[in-house]
């Protein structure tokens, strides 16, 4: 016969293995498998994060860093990339030079209107088969993981 310790432990770590398959299950499931496309992924995200931003508002760099929770020096490089690729331009604050403004090129706006729909079907899946309860209630817990920052 088992301790109501012992019983504790077992149930905690059946816990651990039911949460270990639902996460596998959902690795698998292809919510991130994307499209092929010519640019990375985090290219997609600084673009995407510009051209959904970019409503009635002037984006600057560390707009686009806080939004995508990652240092500034990083973003700096992916738009100094897309720069090249003449998807972004910058633009200096004509009031303070320390501020730098970036948005689409017209190729760039392109390039987000042609790849958005496929990019994102997989999500949109995902969040047609949970419906707007589930799919805060997931974004609240994804943002709280994430907040945890790396656990290994």
């Amino acid at each position: 016969m088992m301790l109501p310790k012992e019983i504790k432990i077992m149930k905690e770590y059946q816990k651990y293995q039911k949460l270990d398959r639902a996460l596998q299950v959902f690795r698998r499931s292809g919510i991130y498998k994307r499209s092929e496309t010519e640019l990375s992924n985090a290219d997609i995200m600084v673009m995407f994060c510009v051209a959904f931003c970019d409503l009635y508002q002037k984006i600057k760099l560390t707009d686009v860093a806080q939004t995508l929770r990652v240092t500034l020096p990083a973003i700096t490089h992916k738009v100094n990339e897309l720069v090249e690729k003449k998807y972004l331009i910058k633009e200096n604050s004509p009031k303070d030079l320390r501020v730098t403004y970036i948005k689409l090129t017209p190729e760039g706006k392109e390039y987000v209107e042609t790849i958005k729909e496929e990019y994102y079907r997989p999500i949109k899946v995902l969040t047609r088969n949970l419906g707007e309860e589930d799919t805060q209630t997931l974004m609240r817990i994804l943002d709280k993981i994430s907040q945890m920052g790396k656990i290994a």
